[in-house]
């Protein structure tokens, strides 16, 4: 079983293990490795009824892994609306099913048009044995949530123009899930007597559907988005969080809002039965009435050669089809940020009195040309005019002109490599870089685990320079000169995780603002259980031993040393001391000695209580978190013990920690969302006590982090130390810079479904 971790936000833990569907059906397969011992096989379920019915049945159906015996279920009911659902107070399975229907019925009769009334359907208590082939896992849900609510009469929604006149409404639909890109010109509907709406031609061609309340708060019920995944027989629904888990709470991390003018915001989830493809926050944004004001866009081109030879900066003019005609020109220097500037020029520009570098030419229509400027700095200018040849708004585009390159900045080298007689380093927990540019007056950087750059990307809906330019970490200015020399400077990321890989990415600045970024991954050296000593007995893993560990808390990582004591219980399984570095928190776990691969298994099992609340041993590959299904393996390399990730794991995973829970059976309903002393333990090496003070004793070296917050978590960054600090070799490279994606939208083949 799979939970995506904590750096994918707190929200998700709650329902990534959710099975929230709105179809009726017997969805459920039989698997003695992966079901419940008795659970409703649909965490919620919603039906229209005819407006004109006073009597309604919502069929639920109960599950078990096994068919054998006739098996009693007890249920009852809960919430402002029970009343109107009339639930049996027991159903049996019969002898030789894996389920049985039940029939809840609803009363209509005092139903309000577009009102959606609620219970939920509990397990009060069930018989002791279920059957054959129990097993207990948090994918199917001990609850289901039935909304029931009438059928619909919907009609064309109209907007009034400033004019008095009546319109359609059109809409605007900013997608980031499923899909990337906007539809314009969506039609939009409402419901006859009631706040429900929905937009025609979404998606794949369906329509979607959502409810606004009296406080500005919005409702997306689940529904397909009209897409059919041959990859999972099935269509692709989307829904906001809290009707995907069936918990109203969600709003409060995942809110739905309308903000009471044009612009709707939903966070939706994008899932089949067997989990999600994507996650985000989506908009949609009513057409309201045209502006009418004239705009022109300036685009610098870059240079052109012209077919003479002569090479200069080519300007594209675009004015809108209110904008009668425009004055044009190019102003020395960067007056973007200079308002009085900017209102001198504006001025000029009217009375016919701008010195500019270039002449005033007054245009009519779209532009490209070239434009005769000098090398340097400088703003292309364009004052508007509206049908009735008022002056409006002057439009600015600053740019460089540099021809030969003298401004650009530049990367002539940036590598990765390992220093040579440098008692700093090691090539197990440090990265060193160096780099030689050119006409560099600023520079952000950003070190983050390549998995996590991937996933703020994704997240945070920007490319890597867009992230580095926001997130990243000013270079400070004696650094820049070093960098600038003909030396070029080099230093070190240090403290990281073993066997990791990490991306840092640079955004270079000129004086004048232009741009260069450049990025590269690499990876530190690791430990793997493939490099075990296979001659190593259970005798050898037995005894007291000092550990050396990477303890990550809150985003902070240190080295810490403490002690571990491995006590046998039989010829197989083993009992660990000592997991921790915590005073308060020492729980004993058992591990087992595989004979064939000579080293100790440790898997997810139950740690006992922490500050009220239910531990279980986890594991985490760095991005997600895992109480089943993974394990580390402890073993031998020389003559020093190391953690690694279990051959048998599903997952690679490289640390561990002590997950807390609600209740002693772990699930992600349970999840606390939290760690025992908030600490992660990774990089662990272990040595017998009597062989271990010199190599157990701490570095004393912390770890130089920053952090990133994205959907209400936070990420590790790491910052620059003077611990390798060395100079560079100068070579050439050419510096790449990011191009935006293309508008439009567009059907995404990069998305990853998490399995529940």
């Amino acid at each position: 079983m799979k939970n995506i971790s904590k750096y994918l936000g707190a929200g998700l833990l709650l329902f990534t293990a959710a099975c929230s569907q709105t179809q009726e059906g017997d969805q459920y397969t039989p698997n003695k490795d992966d079901a419940k011992a008795i659970h409703f096989i649909q965490s919620s379920i919603q039906k229209e009824f005819p407006q004109d019915a006073v009597q309604g049945v919502i069929n639920v159906e109960i599950a078990r892994p096994g068919n054998k015996g006739a098996y009693k279920v007890y249920l009852a009911t809960k919430d402002d609306d029970y009343e109107l659902f009339s639930v049996p107070a027991e159903a049996t399975i019969p002898d030789g099913s894996h389920s049985v229907t039940i029939p809840v019925e609803v009363d209509l009769s005092n139903f309000v048009m577009g009102s959606n009334y609620k219970t939920t359907l509990y397990i009060s208590s069930r018989e002791a044995r279920p059957g054959d082939n129990a097993a207990q896992v948090a994918q199917y849900s001990d609850k289901v949530t039935l909304s029931a609510t009438y059928e619909l009469e919907w009609e064309t929604l109209y907007r009034t123009t400033e004019e008095g006149e009546e319109i359609p409404q059109l809409a605007t639909y900013h997608y980031n899930g499923y899909y990337s890109g906007r539809d314009s010109g969506l039609e939009v509907e409402k419901a006859v007597g009631a706040n429900i709406f929905r937009l025609k031609d979404w998606a794949s061609g369906v329509t979607f559907k959502f409810v606004l309340h009296d406080d500005n708060t919005c409702t997306v019920p689940a529904q397909s988005i009209g897409y059919y995944n041959s990859n999972y027989n099935e269509y692709v629904y989307v829904a906001d969080m809290a009707v995907y888990t069936g918990n109203d709470s969600a709003y409060a991390s995942y809110p739905c809002t309308f903000d009471g003018e044009s612009t709707f915001s939903f966070y939706l989830i994008y899932y089949v039965s067997s989990g999600y493809f994507a996650q985000g926050t989506e908009k949609l944004v009513f057409d309201t009435d045209i502006d009418t004001t004239p705009v022109v866009e300036i685009a610098f081109e870059g240079i052109e050669t012209t077919s003479t030879g002569f090479k200069a900066p080519k300007l594209h003019f675009s004015p809108n089809d209110y904008t009668k005609y425009y004055k044009a020109a190019v102003v020395a220097g960067d007056i973007t940020a200079d308002t009085e500037r900017q209102q001198e020029v504006r001025r000029q520009l009217i009375d016919d009195k701008l010195e500019a570098v270039t002449p005033v030419v007054t245009l009519h229509a779209e532009d490209a040309s070239v434009w005769n400027v000098p090398s340097g700095n400088y703003t292309a200018v364009a004052l508007a005019y509206d049908s009735i040849e008022n002056p409006c708004k002057l439009y600015m585009q600053r740019f460089t002109n540099d021809p030969s390159d003298e401004y650009a900045p530049r990367s002539l080298e940036f590598e990765f490599y390992a220093p040579e007689n440098n008692l700093n380093y090691s090539p197990y927990n440090t990265l060193v870089w160096q780099m030689q540019t050119a006409n560099v007056a600023a520079m952000k950087y950003l070190c983050v685990k390549t998995a996590v750059a991937d996933y703020l990307c994704e997240a945070l809906g920007m490319t890597l320079e867009e992230l580095t330019a926001s997130r990243g970490y000013d270079v400070p200015e004696e650094m820049i000169a070093q960098l600038n020399s003909p030396e070029g400077r080099g230093t070190a990321f240090n403290t990281l995780d073993e066997g990791s890989t990490y991306t840092l990415a640079l955004l270079m600045y000129n004086s004048f603002g232009d741009t260069a970024f450049v990025s590269k991954s690499a990876s530190t050296f690791g430990y793997f259980a493939k490099d075990f000593d296979r001659t190593k007995t259970l005798e050898d893993f037995i005894g007291a031993f000092g550990v050396t560990a990477t303890v990550d808390v809150d985003s902070q990582s240190s080295e810490k040393t403490f002690r571990m004591d491995i006590a046998r219980i039989n010829d197989r399984d083993v009992l660990i001391s000592g997991m921790t570095d915590m005073r308060d928190f020492a729980p004993q776990l058992k591990g087992y000695y595989d004979k064939e691969l000579h080293m100790l298994i440790v898997e997810p099992q139950y740690a006992g209580m922490y500050n009220g609340a239910y531990a279980t041993l986890g594991f985490s590959n760095g991005l997600s978190i895992f109480w089943g299904g993974a394990g580390m393996a402890v073993g031998y390399i020389g003559d020093t013990l190391y953690w690694a990730s279990s051959p048998y794991s599903a997952e690679e995973v490289n640390s561990y920690m002590f997950l807390l829970f609600s209740t002693p059976q772990a699930s992600s309903s349970s999840y606390l969302r939290q760690y025992a002393g908030s600490k992660t333990y990774s990089s662990l090496k272990m040595k017998p006590l009597q062989q271990a003070s010199a190599q157990t004793a701490a570095r004393g070296a912390e770890s130089r982090t920053g952090s990133i917050e994205a959907g209400g978590q936070r990420f590790t960054t790491y910052l620059t130390g003077e611990r390798v600090a060395v100079p560079a070799k100068a070579a050439g490279s050419a510096a790449a810079t990011a191009k935006a994606p293309a508008e439009g939208k567009r059907l995404r083949t990069d998305l990853v479904l998490h399995t529940r």
